[in-house]
């Protein structure tokens, strides 16, 4: 009995929903299968491609136009990869402009990973989501916004004050901002040596914010108005200058953040900016508390991968919490905590002690999560562990997480267990340990 082709059979609209899961390279080869199949995928309506103009994957650049110009209704979803020549660069303008006439897109997404493609982004009124990374972007001089904008991430892309803030101001429907700006662009009237760069929000559904604050862009954010914003990641790039002129620059950038989202429930930081600000200096006195209250925060995460969590940037931390009277969790990912001449009689052994003037300690912080990773044993984080469980009254779990498999001697462990609690109900997780005994 001969073999039945069953899928052939199928209704086409259920065979070209089938293509909709394939990658784009295989659906277009489902074309040689038989008559019937060789148009099903223009029928597409997700595009999703890598296009490498130096191993030429899915063909020339020329082919790839040819495919796009082939779909016979709207794109709505188009995501591209691609690695380009110079002298290939010119192309996606032209593919942006192809899926533009066929009207309808909702999703754009575009990741230039060997060199900044200059485009002139077009007018999508329909676009909701829209993802540039490695991109050279100008807008055009009649750009009327997008509506139905809902999504925004640029991602190490080269642009003006003037468009970033034509894109902000043009999509009043907007709910997540990711900026992570390369280069500002200096428009052609510009004085010398001037470099505009305040970028403003005034966003009325705004939910989700990332800015990335870098000494090599000068960026600064004002929020004029967000009041649904409820989650903040603020970062300072790893080109931060550490000159005096650098931390005031970028420190009072934050700073003069800080009462625009004062309000918010979910924020994270990187080291860098707290190295940032102004008061980090070894030198320079910590405040008791930050200059604004974060009386709605209820989740913090600090990120330290670069350096270590020394004395001054502990100082800075306990000025965070005094500021945060409602936190309920505290995560801290870092590279190390202290070193050996600090945990030996040192100054963190000042922590290891019951203290006042934490709100959150006495009241709400119930889960604290500490990653780590190239450390020499859990000795390392001992005195931060004395820290939270002598003050944290309400705490339920610390939870503790090497990235590497790391040893520790048996009284290490003993010792953990006889730190005292002010919670009864405390418990300590240990992840990726083990025991030398």
């Amino acid at each position: 009995m001969g073999e039945v082709d069953r899928i052939s059979d199928l209704p086409e609209e259920i065979k070209v929903t089938i293509l909709s899961y394939l990658p784009t390279t295989d659906a277009v080869r489902t074309s040689v299968i038989s008559r019937s199949w060789r148009h099903l995928w223009t029928f597409l309506t997700s595009l999703h491609a890598h296009l490498d103009s130096y191993r030429q994957s899915i063909g020339s650049t020329e082919s790839f136009g040819r495919i796009l110009s082939s779909f016979r209704g709207p794109i709505r979803h188009f995501s591209l990869r691609c690695f380009l020549h110079d002298s290939n660069q010119s192309c996606l303008q032209h593919f942006l402009e192809i899926i533009f006439r066929k009207c309808g897109l909702w999703a754009l997404s575009v990741n230039c990973m060997h060199l900044p493609v200059s485009v002139q982004l077009p007018s999508f009124r329909s676009l909701r989501d829209l993802h540039f990374e490695w991109i050279d972007i100008s807008l055009p001089s009649d750009f009327g916004g997008f509506e139905q904008l809902t999504s925004l991430k640029l991602h190490s892309v080269w642009i003006s004050q003037r468009d970033v803030q034509l894109l902000i101001d043009g999509s009043k429907k907007l709910m997540s901002i990711e900026l992570s700006i390369e280069h500002f662009k200096s428009p052609e009237d510009a004085a010398p040596g001037e470099r505009p760069s305040l970028v403003c929000l005034n966003c009325p559904l705004l939910n989700s914010l990332r800015f990335d604050f870098t000494e090599k862009n000068e960026a600064q954010l004002r929020i004029i108005s967000a009041p649904c914003l409820e989650s903040a990641h603020i970062t300072a790039g790893t080109m931060v200058s550490r000159t005096v002129e650098g931390l005031v620059r970028v420190g009072a950038a934050t700073l003069n953040l800080m009462p625009d989202i004062a309000r918010i429930s979910h924020l994270s930081l990187n080291s860098e900016v707290l190295e940032c600000l102004p008061f980090s200096d070894v030198e320079a006195p910590v405040p008791h508390t930050l200059p604004v209250h974060f009386r709605q925060l209820r989740c913090l995460k600090l990120i330290d991968q670069t350096c270590y969590m020394d004395e001054t940037m502990f100082r800075v931390l306990c000025c965070f919490l005094r500021s945060m009277p409602f936190l309920e969790n505290f995560e801290l990912q870092c590279h190390n905590l202290g070193c050996v001449a600090e945990r030996d009689g040192g100054p963190f052994n000042k922590y290891k002690k019951k203290v006042d003037g934490y709100l959150c300690l006495d009241r709400t912080l119930r889960r604290v999560a500490i990653s780590m990773k190239n450390l020499r044993g859990l000795q390392d984080v001992m005195w931060m562990l004395h820290f939270i469980l002598l003050n944290a009254n309400v705490l339920e779990l610390i939870e503790i997480t090497y990235s590497n498999d790391n040893k520790v001697k048996p009284r290490i462990l003993e010792g953990l267990c006889e730190i005292d609690k002010a919670s009864t109900n405390a418990h300590v997780v240990l992840v990726n340990i083990n025991d030398m005994g």
